[in-house]
């Protein structure tokens, strides 16, 4: 008898499937699996015995296909090495000669004998999408089989036929409703009915065999070798040996059916009487054996758009995080986030570079400026190209270059002139300030998180004050000199419940006692530009991105609380969640503040969210136009006055222009 080899046919979503659950289930546990794997009679005349592994290889329960083409499954065994070296290093000879004698042990006392113990080992170089694999199929070499009959079926069956087509039929769906490790059942010879294998240990009536080969062809697939050796040494059928009666089908099967084309398919009668499993110096020799340990390899690159594979890289890096370091770590929260960039300049660009690399996907940025030759040395998301022919819009720019570096993401940018308390506005002027107002307000209501990243006070005041009125999280980063501060605002008063929250957090506005002016005025060419060490932008991008993402991880979000003593603040796996942090590079030194919400504030207080309701446009207007209006809606003239408080000191903490705070002193 000639026997062919199986053939792995493996669907490229295999790989993906193996290569997310190497990545988010598996990480560094490389101990062995099972896989499902299943033969089935390919309906046109191949010349391999096919072994088919997709992306249901890896389920647990078998679905079962109730109306499509009869599928014997099995169940494998797989390892996935973490390192080539461990890959390399495992001795498949020594585990095919192991299984042999686990097959010899239990062919001696098992009904349902597991004739297909497969293995495949595999290591997967997730970096540059190459698997390397060996599916090593352990099947004995079996000698002396002597063929004494073998005819078509059609005509063995003869009269039998429509006997047997509806036997089948019942036989082929029992067949799919578990994963059978075996590939044959038994029949009465007489009226081929189907017989239990305990019912035949009590009456050992002459039966036929009924094998379900994978092969339309003369041939049998290598499996047929494992049979046979269980017949030989399984003591129940140690009478029938010289005349073995054996129904190969060869035809694909569909369920639900009563009636098969059967033209391939065979009958067979083998003499095994002198039959032996062949041994070598004492060792089973396997068939095919030199072909199952041939290493395979399989690159994925080439089934994948440039595209994709970026998407699957930058994911990587963040999702070997769980691996040892944060398994807490919740990828798709973070990654979900819509994140608003007030700011497209030395921080905006920055800012949004670390964000992606935490695979953020939705960026937009909000600019009025435009990119000048300055400018690329310190904005990374800007080459001498954009500042040339007077400079092309910040925001719409650094949209456009984020998604040069990864294609995957959503990123938009506006060129939108935030409208400022202290910057008049004239009549003619009053359509477009409205225009913007109402276009940032849209953006904020739309996003997870605001960043303000601009050079001015003033220019942080509306996007605070929207931020508040539509319940979103908010942090103002600032640059001075050679100092960086970050601030994550207090959670909205929409959102805000003392019982919850505690003390709710100052916002970049809470410790003034005055409105935002225009800071702009009067100002020499240092004052009007943010002049910082290069290095400051990185830094605070830094630790603003990072408090962004550990915040994402409190169950309280931009609720949670804090406190002026380190130790006693809230932490994630990620580390703990400061109120404020302000960075002084003369001295190498990061700090930790903590501030209340102040009730009075111009920008975050319950007045000043009452006023925007009541009428955005007229509050707008008239805080642009005449900013100490602020003081009087927030309620701080009025205390003042009434309490007849001094304030005998202002003093600023830091007098860098973009990052000061102040504090009240009595």
């Amino acid at each position: 008898m000639q026997f062919i080899p199986f053939s792995p046919l493996i669907d490229i979503g295999f790989w993906s499937q193996l290569s997310k659950n190497k990545i988010e289930i598996y990480k560094l546990d490389d101990g062995e699996r099972s896989l499902l794997v299943k033969t089935k009679i390919n309906p046109y005349p191949e010349k391999t015995s096919q072994l088919y592994l997709d992306i249901y290889s890896f389920q647990d329960d078998l679905t079962i296909n109730k109306s499509g083409p009869l599928e014997v499954y099995s169940r494998i065994q797989f390892q996935n090495y973490n390192t080539i070296e461990a890959y390399q290093e495992f001795d498949h000879l020594n585990y095919v000669q192991q299984t042999f004698k686990k097959m010899i042990e239990s062919f001696s006392k098992e009904e349902k004998p597991n004739l297909f113990p497969a293995r495949m080992s595999i290591f997967a170089d997730l970096k540059k999408y190459l698997f390397y694999f060996k599916l090593v199929i352990p099947q004995f070499q079996v000698e002396n089989i002597q063929n004494i009959v073998q005819k078509n079926l059609t005509d063995y069956l003869g009269d039998q036929m429509p006997q047997f087509q509806q036997q089948l039929s019942l036989i082929i769906q029992q067949q799919q409703k578990e994963i059978s490790n075996t590939s044959f059942v038994i029949l009465r010879k007489d009226n081929l009915q189907y017989v239990q294998f305990e019912d035949y240990q009590k009456n050992k009536s002459e039966v036929v065999f009924l094998y379900f080969d994978s092969f339309n062809q003369a041939q049998l697939n290598g499996q047929f070798n494992n049979f046979i050796a269980f017949l030989l040494t399984n003591n129940s059928f140690k009478d029938q040996l010289n005349n073995v009666k054996i129904i190969v089908i060869k035809d694909a099967l569909t369920i639900n059916k009563n009636q098969f084309q059967l033209k391939n398919s065979i009958y067979v009668e083998l003499n095994l009487s002198e039959s032996k499993i062949t041994e070598v110096n004492g060792q089973y020799k396997a068939f095919n054996i030199e072909g199952y340990l041939q290493e395979k390899r399989i690159d994925l690159k080439s089934f994948m758009d440039e595209q994709s594979l970026a998407k699957e890289a930058v994911d990587l890096n963040i999702k070997l995080m769980k691996w040892r370091l944060l398994p807490e770590l919740d990828l798709d929260k973070v990654q979900t986030q819509k994140v608003l960039l007030i700011g497209a300049g030395t921080l905006g660009c920055q800012l949004a570079r670390n964000l992606i690399g935490w695979g953020i996907r939705k960026i937009t940025f909000v600019d009025y400026g435009r990119i000048s030759y300055s400018n690329p040395v310190r904005q990374s998301l800007f080459d001498f190209e954009d500042s040339t022919k007077g400079g092309r819009p910040k925001a719409e720019v650094a949209a456009e270059k984020l998604k040069k570096i990864f294609p995957d993401i959503e990123s938009e940018g506006y060129q939108l002139q935030i409208p400022m308390p202290g910057h008049f506005v004239t009549e003619l002027q009053v359509q477009q300030t409205l225009e913007s107002f109402y276009k940032l307000s849209e953006l904020v209501s739309t996003h997870d998180a605001v960043f303000l990243l601009t050079d001015s006070r003033e220019s942080r005041w509306l996007p605070t004050v929207l931020s508040n009125a539509y319940g979103k999280m908010c942090f103002s980063v600032a640059l001075g000199f050679d100092s960086f501060l970050i601030i994550r605002h207090g959670i909205s008063l929409k959102k805000y419940n003392p019982e919850i929250h505690g003390e709710r957090l100052a916002c970049y506005f809470c410790n003034d006692i005055s409105s935002p002016g225009n800071s702009m005025k009067d100002r020499t060419l240092d004052q009007q530009c943010t002049v910082t060490r290069p290095g400051l932008s990185f830094l605070a991008s830094a630790y603003s991105s990072e408090l962004f993402v550990s915040l994402m991880h409190s169950p309280l979000l931009d609720g949670t609380p804090a406190s002026d003593n380190p130790e006693q603040l809230h932490q994630t796996d990620l580390g703990v969640l400061p109120h404020f942090l302000r960075g002084q590079l003369s001295d190498f030194e990061v700090r930790i503040f903590y501030g209340r919400a102040f009730k009075h504030c111009v920008a975050c207080s319950q007045q000043i969210l009452d006023a925007l309701e009541k009428n955005p446009q007229a509050f707008l207007l008239e805080a642009l136009n005449r900013p100490d209006v602020l003081q009087d809606i927030s309620g701080i003239t009025e205390e003042l006055t009434q309490n007849k408080q001094e304030i005998h000191e202002i003093q600023d903490i830091d007098g860098d222009d973009e990052c000061s705070v102040l504090q009240i002193v009595s």
